[in-house]
């Protein structure tokens, strides 16, 4: 047992001075007799939100111990009933990455599909970037199969530095290649490609 900690009948360790585990439905301390066992995992989505974020809910609707999955649903039988099961995947083909330490000292990487990749702090983005020196919708990566990589900043207000050289806020795109850095606000983006 690690000390601080209290296993519940679930087999989950929680703080000590918490009267219940956060993570099972239980009364003042857990115990066997407390303990509600926890619900198989099932997704749902509410009703307009296809294409979206989806919600993997692992006790009831509401419940606080939801956590988000990103990615395609597919449905599937199993053991007779039918549940949706996600897919980690794009529509589009994986052509590349943007890497950066930035933020995280142990590194972020964010993929790059074919066709447009916006890039910013607004959740709407397919990169979203918490950096507050980022605008919302900052630059655009674009790849096509007979043009390669182009970038081009959306008149952000940090600006965009492809190797160190500023875009200006020309609307011009800039051709990427493997092994160039992106800046956008105080964020250094190291860019590779697969193709």
């Amino acid at each position: 047992m690690m000390k601080g900690f209290t296993k519940c009948p679930n087999g989950h360790y929680f703080k000590e001075e918490l009267p219940y585990c956060p993570y099972c439905q239980g009364g003042e301390k857990a115990t066997a007799e407390t303990v509600k066992p926890q619900a198989k995992t099932e997704a749902y989505t509410k009703p307009g939100d296809e294409g979206k974020t989806r919600i993997v809910n692992p006790v009831a609707p509401g419940d606080a111990s939801n956590r988000t999955v990103f990615g395609d649903e597919v449905k599937r039988e199993i053991d007779g009933r039918e549940v949706v099961q996600h897919v980690y995947r794009s529509s589009r083909k994986l052509v590349g990455w943007l890497v950066t330490y930035s933020f995280d000292p142990l590194g972020a990487d964010f993929r790059l599909y074919e066709g447009r990749n916006e890039i910013g702090r607004d959740v709407a983005c397919n990169i979203t970037v918490p950096d507050k020196t980022v605008s919302g919708k900052h630059a655009t990566i674009l790849f096509r199969e007979a043009d390669g990589f182009a970038v081009q900043d959306n008149g952000s207000s940090a600006g965009t530095f492809l190797n160190d050289k500023s875009l200006g806020f020309s609307n011009d795109w800039h051709l990427l290649k493997d092994g160039d850095t992106l800046r956008m606000g105080e964020t250094v983006f190291k860019f590779k490609t697969t193709v």
